[in-house]
Formats: C-alpha cells, sequence, structure tokens
C-alpha cells in the first residue's frame, strides 16, 4: 500500500509505539503541521543522512515511521508543541515535492509474524532481566525494570528506541528484520553489563541510570 506523504527529518529515529514531542519554529513546518491538522493526517519522521534539520539542503534515510499527532498547542507567534507516536514504518518512494517541504510517495512496511522468532525473543527477556540485576548489584539499589510488551515487535522497538546507541545504530535497528534486531540488542544490552562498575570498585551509585530516560 502506497500513499502521499509530508515528511519532517530530524536528528532523530522514531520507532513504531515510542513517543516525541517536537518544537515547530521553521514556517515551512509550522504549514506542514498546520496543514496536518486541519486535515487529521499524519506526518513521516526520517532520520537526516546529510544535512541540517533546519535549512533545505538536507538528504534523509529512505526508511522512517508515521507519527500521528496525540497532542498540540498552538503559541500566539504561530509555533506549535507537539506529542506525537510512531506508528508504522515506510519506505520512501520517490519525492513528490521539495518545497516548501518534502511529500513523498511512501510504501508502508510489513512487520514479520514468524513463529521461529519466539525462542530468540524469550532469551532478550532473559538478558533485560539480567541486566537489571546487574544494575542492581552495582548500585546497590533496587530498581525497576521497565515493563516489556508481550507483542514481540513492539518489545523490539521498545528497547531499540530505550538503549543509548548512535542515531545510526538505531536506524538499522529499524530497518533491519527483527531476528536481527533482537540479535544485537542483547548484544547491546550485554555490552551495557560488562560497562556496569562492579561492586566494591568505588563506583557512584548516584552516577549510573541504566538504559537511560526516553529519548
Amino acid at each position: 500500500m502506497t500513499q502521499k506523504l509530508p515528511l519532517f527529518p530530524l536528528n532523530t529515529v522514531l520507532f513504531p509505539g515510542a513517543s516525541l514531542t517536537l518544537h515547530i519554529f521553521e514556517e515551512r513546518y509550522r504549514l506542514m503541521i498546520s496543514r496536518c491538522l486541519e486535515q487529521q493526517t499524519p506526518f513521516g519522521v526520517v532520520l537526516i543522512r546529510d544535512g541540517e534539520e533546519v535549512g533545505q539542503n538536507v538528504l534523509p534515510h529512505d526508511i522512517g515511521t508515521i507519527a500521528q499527532i496525540t497532542k498540540h498547542v498552538r503559541l500566539d507567534d504561530g509555533r506549535y508543541y507537539l506529542t506525537t507516536v510512531g506508528q508504522r514504518r515506510f519506505r520512501v518512494q520517490y519525492a513528490l515535492q521539495r518545497m516548501p517541504y518534502i511529500v513523498a510517495s511512501v510504501a508502508m512496511l510489513p512487520e514479520e509474524t514468524n513463529p521461529g522468532i519466539t525462542s530468540i525473543a524469550q532469551e532478550l527477556r532473559t538478558t533485560y532481566d539480567q541486566y537489571w540485576q546487574s544494575v542492581t548489584a552495582a548500585t546497590g539499589f533496587q530498581n525497576q525494570a521497565e515493563g516489556l510488551s508481550d507483542d514481540l515487535i513492539a518489545m523490539t522497538y521498545q528497547l531499540a528506541h530505550r538503549l543509548q546507541v548512535p542515531n545510526e545504530q538505531k536506524q538499522h535497528w529499524l530497518e533491519t528484520d527483527m531476528a536481527t534486531r533482537i540479535r544485537e540488542i542483547i548484544q547491546a544490552l550485554q555490552a551495557e553489563m560488562v560497562l556496569l562498575p562492579r561492586p566494591g570498585t568505588g563506583g557512584s551509585s548516584n552516577e549510573w541510570s541504566g538504559l537511560g530516560s526516553w529519548n
């Protein structure tokens, strides 16, 4: 299925199910958002491959996520504050217009439902539990692990969003198949555990924040 979608290139990766707050101040994107609100339509968030958020010369990645506006506030000067939530992934097919903002023809990407993924998904849950046990041992505090979704696809996006890794890694996780995403997130959690201060080594528990807060 294809559709026409306005695009918002950003220096961030939006995953399905994740929330994203935005301050809209450029005139072209004020116009885009006003049209989205008027027509009750979403827009697409795509990571910038080359260029800056402010300016015309920007090259975004081809795969992004639909952002549905859930809350908005319009200021007297025309700026907007938005709360959005990620929905489906899409692939940009071609640009329909580039001025004043990019509008593209996009194709929705399917999500896997491979029953063979269950075993490595369970390994991911186990590694996640081990991670928080290691955080508790390192800090001396009982850290409350955030619950994981029962839906396997949602769980992988939840952790991909939560882990503090470079945007290019997040983009890779957005684009790749679920089995690869799971295996690489397991490796990332294991790498985090290696970096945890060990009990009695003088590490400051007050400085450790685990996986970090949501983006």
